[in-house]
């Protein structure tokens, strides 16, 4: 796994959302770091041990880089949500619009670690962007909570 927690993130501010901001040096640490910086909002920042568990999550939705990465933290969401899942390490293979491919390491979720943790309904495409900036890529999110 090339990038484990923590990662640089951003928090922003929203009304009634959390929006979560990443920059990369590349199109996929930058999605690695949107998928990490969800991690960090659903642990409350607290460790998330690697259980040895890994994942390949293919996501093929999505007409441009921003809806495709929405579509890569759904499948994350989906998981934390049915499985209690929550990744430590994320390693994009593949990002381009119209599909991303994801190696996600996860640890279980652990009420007595996690408790602070953002109560997440939804990644939503409101103010989505993933962009390039300067030498870089820049990428945010608004997650409904």
């Amino acid at each position: 796994m090339r990038y484990c927690l923590p990662q640089p993130y951003q928090e922003l501010s929203h009304t009634a959302d959390v929006g979560l901001e990443t920059r990369g040096d590349s199109p996929e640490e930058t999605l690695a770091r949107l998928v990490l910086g969800l991690a960090a909002l659903l642990s409350g920042g607290g460790p998330v041990p690697w259980v040895g568990e890994r994942a390949l999550l293919a996501s093929a939705e999505g007409a441009d880089l921003a809806q495709t990465a929405i579509a890569a933290l759904r499948e994350v969401l989906f998981r934390f949500a049915v499985r209690r899942e929550i990744p430590c390490a994320c390693e994009v293979r593949r990002l381009a619009p119209g599909g991303a491919d994801l190696l996600v390491g996860f640890g279980h979720y652990r009420p007595e670690i996690h408790g602070e943790g953002v109560d997440v309904k939804a990644v939503t495409y409101h103010g989505a962007r993933f962009e390039p900036e300067g030498a870089g890529w820049r990428a945010r999110v608004y997650l409904d909570i």
